[in-house]
């Protein structure tokens, strides 16, 4: 009887009284922003969290406390949220409270002060779960990891983005048109695997992706699909050390097995193309454009003569990068295309426009290959597409970041709430944790006219009369592309020393893409029987807005549904 008190003792304190006592402090402490306030019962995107959004999400999304911070409804809600309480909002928790903002001014000057603000590791231990790289590290370490991954980036290797892609568009375009029909029903997929041979070939030369080496009953595609299907996998990572015994192993669910399986024979892919590269660049083969050479070579890894250069990077960090690029090239250039190919089939008018402009740019080379350097610059209403399509259904959720040391209370600029114009000073109580929607700041209507309607004509600058500065009759070579400024509300890549180091690396595969599709090909919805196009195309929307970020990426729920019909120009 005394044992049985002194539990129920132990666990009130540590389960109930803790607990309402730390959200009553942060709650405090959170009131003297000024800023509206919401109560969440349970700290955002902690291990907690993630379990009670696997196991409840569904009921949880009634609530307006988990429809702030959940990543998925985020998206759902585009900026009603952020209409109702404000661009800057404090969500109040047991562990510690999150700012939410969809403010340009705030976002702009978190995103550039990186040092101030630092990626917190609870929201980035998905990415970094095969080891530190150059999105998930801070401080000095980020500026170690990103001088020795910039070299990647060149123009060699956007010129090899831009081949690779186009002949890989071409062997699916060629699937596609094997139809007797025109009907396919896999178009998602087959832009992600377009996307994996891509960033495969670009980083690592022809290495096969979809099929099983040998060694491995996965295949290097099925291993980072499975990886990165779950938020589960930082922990299993964790308790991987006591999972050794065959029969804790047997105990475990067939979904946790497949993932162990997964994680074990990507990491082992990793290391045996580190091997690999390595010995290849010992032995003075030429490794032309392969990204992880250039990664070896810059970490001075590679031996020459009797000299060893000092290691900067350590073989968990190359496979955490190895990671981070497979990820960016794969997720996140696939998601993009998949949803911008389904629109243009929605829109007929946007596909009018942008072959129209696919056909002035090859006038001269019809029957030639897309050029590089000649062609990407002159794409204007392709990346306009591309431009549209991330404002709307950008692949990336909110943008986290933490104040540096914990300890530390920033003073924050935030738009003036009453006037909507001017900034004023916020400080951030300590142990705030802050998160950047993208997704609300990209469809407000202070950032963008008519936010929610998907419109890649409002990126595109026309040609005006110098004497009226009226727009004249169109003129495709006149036109200027609006590229997306700082604090304009586009942050889709992020902004200031941290933006995205792939940025160049998806726009020149996505108009590579998506410009040989245009090319060769048009884009339709499937109509059923006695089924109207609008209806058609109302449910190809309808299949699209069903979208869900999770574990971490946004994404078509049911991607088998969406059925286009793809004929030949």
């Amino acid at each position: 009887m005394i044992i049985t008190s002194i539990l129920c003792l132990v666990f009130t304190h540590f389960f109930v009284v803790t607990p309402f006592y730390q959200l009553f402090r942060n709650y405090l402490s959170a009131r003297k922003t000024g800023l509206r306030i919401i109560i969440s019962p349970i700290t955002p995107y902690t291990l907690q969290w993630r379990l009670l959004t696997s196991l409840c999400g569904s009921y949880l999304q009634q609530y307006r406390w988990f429809r702030a911070i959940d990543w998925t409804c985020c998206w759902q809600d585009n900026d009603r949220l952020h209409q109702e309480l404000g661009l800057c909002f404090i969500i109040v928790a047991p562990g510690h409270n999150v700012l939410c903002t969809s403010d340009p001014k705030t976002i702009e000057h978190i995103l550039k002060k990186w040092r101030e603000f630092v990626k917190p590791d609870n929201v980035n231990e998905i990415l970094g779960t095969f080891g530190q790289n150059v999105d998930t590290s801070n401080g000095n370490d980020w500026i170690r990891h990103r001088k020795l991954t910039a070299p990647c980036f060149n123009e060699r290797a956007s010129a090899t983005v831009w081949s690779e892609s186009m002949r890989q568009s071409k062997i699916m375009i060629e699937q596609w048109l094997s139809s007797s029909d025109g009907k396919w029903k896999s178009m998602i997929k087959d832009t992600s695997t377009l996307a994996l041979n891509v960033i495969s070939s670009v980083a690592f030369g022809n290495i096969e992706v979809n099929k099983p080496t040998p060694g491995h009953a996965l295949s290097l595609r099925d291993t980072l699909v499975t990886v990165m299907s779950t938020s589960i996998s930082p922990t299993m990572e964790g308790i991987l050390p006591f999972l050794q015994f065959p029969i804790l192993q047997s105990l475990l669910p067939s979904d946790v097995k497949d993932l162990l399986q997964a994680m074990h024979e990507f990491r082992q892919y990793m290391d045996e193309i580190i091997v690999t590269e390595r010995e290849a660049m010992t032995s003075g083969q030429t490794r032309v454009s392969a990204l992880i050479s250039t990664l070896i070579e810059a970490s001075g890894q590679v031996k020459t003569g009797s000299r060893a250069s000092k290691a900067r990077l350590s073989d968990t960090e190359l496979r955490g990068n190895i990671f981070i690029f497979l990820v960016g090239g794969l997720e996140s250039t696939s998601i993009t295309l998949s949803y911008a190919i389904a629109l243009l089939a929605v829109h007929p008018d946007i596909q009018d426009w942008v072959v129209e402009e696919l056909d002035e740019v090859l006038s001269d080379n019809v029957n030639s290959e897309m050029e590089y350097v000649r062609v990407f610059p002159r794409f204007k209403r392709v990346m306009a597409v591309m431009y549209e399509t991330l404002r709307l259904y950008g692949p990336s959720p909110p943008l986290p970041r933490s104040p540096f040391p914990a300890t530390f209370q920033p003073a924050v600029p935030m738009t003036h709430t009453s006037t909507g114009e001017g900034t004023v000073s916020t400080i951030l109580p300590a142990n705030t944790q802050i998160m950047l929607n993208s997704w609300a700041c990209q469809t407000s209507f202070a950032n963008f006219p008519d936010p929610i309607t998907w419109n890649p004509k409002r990126w595109i600058q026309p040609h005006l009369s110098e004497a009226t500065e009226k727009a004249l009759p169109e003129d495709v070579a006149a036109e200027e592309l609006r590229h997306p400024t700082s604090g304009s509300g586009f942050v889709a890549w992020g902004t200031g020393s941290r933006i995205c180091p792939g940025m160049k690396f998806s726009q020149v595969e996505f108009c590579s893409v998506l410009g040989t599709v245009l090319r060769e090909t048009r884009v339709e919805p499937v109509c059923r029987d006695d089924e109207e196009v609008d209806a058609a195309r109302q449910k190809v929307v309808d299949i699209l807005e069903d979208s869900c970020a999770d574990p971490l990426l946004l994404h078509v729920r049911q991607p088998e549904n969406l059925e286009l019909r793809i004929i030949k120009r």
